[in-house]
């Protein structure tokens, strides 16, 4: 029989297992492996709630899906703010815990807005967790309807105005028209009915109303007030159709100077992508033209609030940046000369400009183009041999040169220089004439003969003198052989520019000088030399000879001394080539060009557009 072992022993056994159970739980609790304190349950939450994790940071609380939510929410309504909140003491007391937070969000478009909120603790089952409260976000959310926002509110935009510091774009009434996706019943039978009064492409309107949403409205066409008139009734019979009356940054009428002033309208998603938070959701931003160029300008800047919301609205503002008024755009234009450019050039369907200048000054005092649909301004940034109307610069390098308007120059069909045929327009042939005949009738075989009396540079230094080859608009590069010589004399070879470059022309001749275009009134003013005053008395009686004996006299009939010269510019290949029509002219303190592309000759196109301007006004 085994004996038993004494007491002493057993008590030694004991004591031993309970060092060893003692030394077992320091080296847990020395691991980590232990539930943290409050503060170290506390700091869990902040780093995942600083990292981005919503959900991460509402699993270690005691509510874990309403934490979430508002977690989200609230991040979503700053933004999609960072935040950054760190300890700055915990108090235990018990199973229960306070701690005092600092919180910094840093939120776009506005910046850093920092506080201190107080998040509860509790101990719930050994482990220490977030007392959820939505004051543990911010210490104003003070129910669960409340949530962090932000508020933007752009300025009124400012307008462009004219010369005389009217706006030419000001707030107007409109009526934008589209589908009501939540009442329309065929979508494809609203569209092609609705495109049908609207000369809308009913298939892409249908498209654009099948990638709505559900409640969405979708815009076919903004119409003017005065446009949408007429139109009303068709359009309220259709079923799914809604007109929504509103206001738009407009000009007086829809083609009035639309290339060069731009549009107004919602900004697209690429523009507020790229606008690093200038622009956001629902702004009116401009789309081209002076209303896209200057835009920051007219725009302003908006005021940017965060605020507290309750059931969707702000009831309170925590943090505010002041937003700024945009400034109105003052430019050289003159609402009268702009209507009557719009009225010459009526409703042609073609590409066609009109530009004019005042010499005195080089303000632009009208820009219009055609088509109306179209954003591009071709009566500035349009390049294209002038043709004959160069015959203005030809002649005052054959006058430097000693050339008399009296001196006979013969007008024959045809001529060739270097193997290359040149002719007239239709084959006329005046004979033995006086140059001043030559000019009036744009005889090109007479100025082609002509073309080995200059330099082969005293085109493009006559050139400069009336502002081409001075910037972008145009160009005069020097012939570089005989034929390219006898061209530049009418206008062809490598010359280039624009319908305002050769405005600009004419404006030279007019006031004695050339003074560089400007648009704006706050542009300088720059002039160049100015001709010699024999030279430019000639260069006036002959371009005044064009409109009462020569190829200008649509304006024959026009009041007052209007003088001017045709063009008829080769493009192109065929036999013969395809040409644009020109016509420049001036009348007192009003110089113009007009440019119809592909038009047949500028006697018989452009200059009874010209006819038509001076009349209007």
């Amino acid at each position: 029989m085994p004996r038993s072992r004494p007491v002493s022993a057993r008590l030694f056994a004991l004591g031993a297992l309970a060092l060893v159970a003692a030394a077992a739980a320091y080296l847990v609790f020395a691991r980590g492996d232990s539930p943290p304190g409050p503060r170290g349950a506390l700091q869990d939450y902040l780093v995942a709630w600083n990292r981005g994790d919503d959900r991460g940071a509402g699993a270690l609380t005691d509510r874990p899906r309403t934490a979430t939510a508002a977690l989200r929410a609230n991040r979503t309504g700053l933004d999609g703010a960072r935040v950054h909140a760190t300890i700055a003491n915990v108090e235990e007391h018990g199973d229960r815990a306070s701690a005092a937070v600092r919180v910094r969000w840093t939120v776009p478009s506005i910046g850093d807005y920092g506080y201190r909120t107080t998040i509860a603790l509790r101990r719930q089952d050994g482990d220490w967790r977030i007392a959820w409260r939505p004051t543990a976000i911010h210490p104003r959310l003070t129910n669960a309807d409340r949530r962090l926002g932000t508020v933007r509110a752009a300025p009124p935009r400012a307008p462009i105005q004219g010369r005389d510091g009217t706006p030419l774009v000001t707030e107007r009434s409109v009526v934008r028209v589209g589908i009501d996706r939540a009442s329309v019943r065929d979508i494809d039978a609203t569209a092609t009915a609705l495109a049908s009064v609207l000369d809308l492409n009913a298939t892409d309107l249908a498209s654009a109303a099948k990638r709505a949403g559900p409640k969405q409205f979708v815009e076919a066409l903004t119409l003017r007030a005065a446009d949408y008139q007429p139109l009303a009734a068709r359009l309220a019979a259709i079923q799914g159709v809604q007109s929504i009356h509103s206001t738009a940054q407009l000009a007086p009428s829809r083609s009035f100077a639309r290339a060069l002033l731009g549009a107004v309208a919602p900004a697209t998603a690429e523009q507020i992508s790229k606008s690093n938070g200038k622009i956001g959701v629902g702004d009116e931003v401009g789309q081209w033209g002076l209303e896209a160029r200057y835009q920051d300008r007219l725009a302003g800047t908006p005021s940017r609030r965060i605020v507290i919301r309750e059931g969707g609205e702000p009831i309170a503002t925590l943090l505010e940046h002041p937003g700024k008024n945009g400034q109105s755009l003052r430019t050289t234009l003159d609402r009268d000369v702009q209507q009557a450019a719009e009225t010459a050039l009526g409703d042609a369907k073609g590409n066609a400009a009109l530009v004019a200048v005042q010499p005195s000054s080089g303000d632009i005092l009208a820009v219009a183009n055609r088509p109306t649909d179209a954003t591009y301004n071709r009566a500035i940034d349009g390049r294209y041999p002038p043709g004959s109307t160069f015959k203005v610069v030809s002649t005052t390098a054959l006058l430097r040169d000693g050339l008399k308007t009296t001196d006979t120059v013969a007008c024959p069909k045809t001529i060739t220089v270097g193997g290359k045929l040149f002719r007239n327009f239709e084959g006329e042939a005046a004979g033995n004439v006086p140059f001043a005949v030559d000019f009036a009738q744009s005889c090109n075989t007479a100025f082609v003969s002509l073309a080995n009396r200059v330099s082969p540079d005293a085109m493009t230094r006559a050139a400069r003198d009336f502002g081409l080859g001075r910037t972008k608009a145009s160009q005069v590069p020097p012939g570089r052989d005989a034929v390219a010589r006898a061209a530049m004399m009418i206008g062809q070879d490598r010359i280039l520019a624009s319908p305002l470059a050769m405005a600009g022309v004419a404006a030279t001749v007019a006031d004695g000088r050339w003074r560089e275009p400007r648009l704006l009134s706050s542009d300088p003013h720059e002039a160049g030399s100015p001709l010699g005053s024999g030279e430019n008395a000639t260069l006036r009686s002959l371009m005044r000879q064009v409109v009462t004996s020569g190829t200008g006299s649509a304006l024959a009939g026009v009041p007052g001394e209007v003088a001017g010269k045709t063009g008829t510019a080769e493009y192109g290949g065929g036999d013969p080539p395809p040409t644009h029509a020109w016509f420049i002219a001036f009348r007192g303190d009003l110089a113009i060009a007009v440019l119809v592309e592909k038009g047949r000759s500028g006697a018989e196109v452009a200059a009874p557009i010209a006819a038509r301007f001076f009349n209007a006004l």
